[in-house]
């Protein structure tokens, strides 16, 4: 579905991204984990087109993708940026309407009928500022904003950052129920244990460069990633 092929980015003259590869199946979740300024978000905004790479190509359903948001949008990616960004001084279904302004008025209601009922507490919340929710509510808030441009692959940057542990729970179950809904995931996260445990494909990222990829259980269990990323104390035999 998306093959990013050896790209890489600069900012000046100090690299972000260095021959950097990534590849997402349909109906995947596929998570990238990385210590702080490893690249990962510089990753997500190439796809999306907010930075555009040096050199290397990105492909999306067998097209190049092209450095402008808005055409990345129309061809079904949706990117929901760290720190959730709303917009605090509109409403929740003003923030909603937003994401899907590429849609006509009637796709529009529907696509905010389906936010409603998966995220029931932003239509008890539609005529609030989004800059009153909670830091778990404005998460949700984003997330829906996404969805709301009928995405085939959505991009999650950090999505547990800054959340209480129960509602963490809360936004990985919904990772994963909308990838059952059809809509496959690219993750960017620090919460390692978590993102691997649901992912289908992974990839860790070190300073701008792909060190070590496989399945989610696979780098679970490997002891670099344990010793590195998980916090466990691993003895060599």
């Amino acid at each position: 579905m998306l093959k990013v092929d050896k790209i890489n980015v600069y900012y000046g003259h100090v690299y972000a991204l260095k021959d950097v590869s990534v590849e997402v199946s349909q109906g995947q979740i596929a998570s990238i984990i990385g210590a702080n300024g490893a690249g990962k978000t510089s990753l997500l905004k190439c796809i999306s087109g907010l930075v555009k790479p040096t050199s290397g190509n990105m492909t999306f359903m067998g097209e190049k993708l092209v450095s402008r948001p808005e055409k990345v949008v129309s061809k079904g990616i949706a990117h929901v940026p760290e720190g959730r960004r709303v917009f605090s001084g509109l409403t929740v279904e003003e923030n909603l309407f937003l994401g899907g302004y590429l849609l006509n008025p009637e796709m529009l209601k529907e696509n905010l009928k389906n936010i409603y009922n998966l995220f029931p507490i932003l239509k008890k919340r539609k005529n609030q500022f989004a800059g009153t929710l909670s830091g778990g509510e404005q998460q949700m808030l984003a997330i829906g904003r996404g969805l709301m441009s009928n995405p085939k692959l959505i991009l999650l940057d950090e999505p547990s950052l800054g959340l209480a542990p129960i509602i963490v729970n809360t936004v990985f179950d919904l990772i994963k129920q909308i990838r059952d809904n059809g809509i496959t995931v690219l993750l960017v996260e620090q919460n390692a244990n978590r993102a691997l445990a649901i992912a289908d494909k992974a990839y860790v990222l070190e300073n701008g460069k792909i060190v070590m990829e496989g399945t989610g259980s696979e780098l679970l269990k490997s002891n670099e990633v344990k010793k590195a990323y998980l916090g466990e104390n691993v003895k060599n035999n």
